[in-house]
């Protein structure tokens, strides 16, 4: 069964994010909601800013996390966005930190959009295990979350002094947490992601300890405020 996380708007449950594992291999698949668009910026400052609707190209995208059984010290994330002109760009995340390291490691830091667009309503009937992040105003608040992966027998250690939440959701060989926490600015009709990825020239990436997570999670929080704040003043 497909796990959906939401979140309450104006008493309605708008679509966060959901994962969903693969019955015959036990991959997982994290998707973000569907009918959106992509703009690659050449600066943080141009993410942050965005650009014109019709600049997004119309796409949709997803996180695979592998098992990558023909390794056996490393793990392989891989993103996806698939555009509607039939085009698609990948990045992969190659990644000791569940075999070798017995760590952690982030799959996707997301700055979400205006969720009371229509996209991000549920679908009707939908018999889907929903985790609700509680309720919050897009016009007040921007919501921003982590998702981070670790073996089924490594749930990530949360830091009741990090101001952030968590839950820990359980899956056949990883558990994934979310981390999640707001900035308190009027949510943009505009959604910024951010994916680690190593190429063959760096070699895979280490796993992190969980201050390196939380640290990390502060890092983007923190450079996408600082540019939010540069582009539009202080006074927003």
């Amino acid at each position: 069964m497909k796990k959906r996380i939401t979140i309450n708007v104006d008493e309605v449950n708008r679509n966060v994010v959901s994962i969903w594992e693969n019955p015959n291999n036990k991959d997982l698949n994290i998707h973000i909601a569907g009918g959106g668009g992509t703009f690659n910026a050449n600066s943080l400052k141009e993410l942050v800013a965005g650009t014109e609707e019709e600049n997004y190209l119309p796409s949709d995208k997803h996180i695979s996390i592998h098992n990558s059984p023909q390794s056996p010290e490393n793990s392989m994330l891989k993103r996806t966005v698939k555009y509607a002109n039939g085009k698609q760009d990948t990045s992969v995340q190659i990644t000791g930190a569940i075999k070798t390291d017995n760590l952690y490691t982030p799959a996707l830091f997301r700055i979400c959009g205006d969720l009371c667009r229509d996209r991000y309503l549920l679908p009707e009937l939908c018999g889907d295990e929903i985790i609700s992040l509680g309720a919050y105003t897009p016009s007040r608040d921007q919501l921003r979350f982590m998702v981070v992966v670790s073996d089924k027998d490594k749930p990530f250690t949360p830091d009741n002094e990090h101001p952030s939440n968590d839950i820990m959701l359980a899956f056949s060989n990883f558990s994934v947490t979310i981390i999640w926490s707001y900035f308190n600015q009027p949510s943009h009709p505009h959604a910024i992601d951010f994916f680690l990825s190593t190429t063959r020239e760096s070699g895979p990436v280490t796993g992190f300890d969980w201050w390196q997570i939380y640290n990390l999670y502060t890092d983007l929080y923190m450079a996408c405020a600082n540019e939010y704040f540069e582009v539009y003043g202080k006074n927003v």
